[in-house]
């Protein structure tokens, strides 16, 4: 995983070359100005603000098998919490080809903070949940891109 201010997401273009459609965007474009699920060329721009969660669950975590994810966090803190996905992930639903995730627990699950201005590129090879018990109110933008 990676995290880093906006400002510096096209020094990872050579690690992950298919950042360029976002990083175009950004060129002349505003995050904040988007406010429903967003298609551009490859890559799908979805805003998210956290609310009161009554059903969280701290072992719980997603995967993707098609797609990696960017979080970035325009208002407050995001509290990501992953591990990675092996064999110590207990699958509890299979992978959903239609909607590429699957859902698992884990024990010793580690978290990282993403605070305004950041993002965070989450390669598939690691099992995650964001908004992970974090407070009510936070914006952010998920990119969901090919890896």
């Amino acid at each position: 995983m990676i995290t880093d201010t906006l400002e510096n997401l096209e020094n990872y273009l050579s690690v992950f070359p298919q950042l360029e459609v976002l990083t175009n965007y950004l060129k002349y474009n505003n995050l904040e100005n988007v406010k429903e699920n967003k298609v551009i060329g490859d890559i799908t721009l979805i805003p998210l603000i956290s609310e009161k969660n009554d059903n969280f669950d701290p072992e719980l975590l997603e995967a993707h098998r098609k797609l990696m994810d960017v979080h970035i966090t325009l208002k407050g803190i995001d509290r990501i919490a992953y591990h990675q996905l092996d064999d110590k992930i207990n699958i509890t639903k299979e992978y959903d080809n239609e909607h590429d995730y699957l859902l698992g627990k884990a024990d010793n699950i580690l978290s990282l903070d993403v605070p305004e201005g950041y993002f965070c590129v989450i390669p598939n090879h690691f099992a995650h949940m964001a908004l992970y018990n974090t407070a009510v109110g936070v914006k952010k933008i998920v990119v969901k891109m090919s890896s």
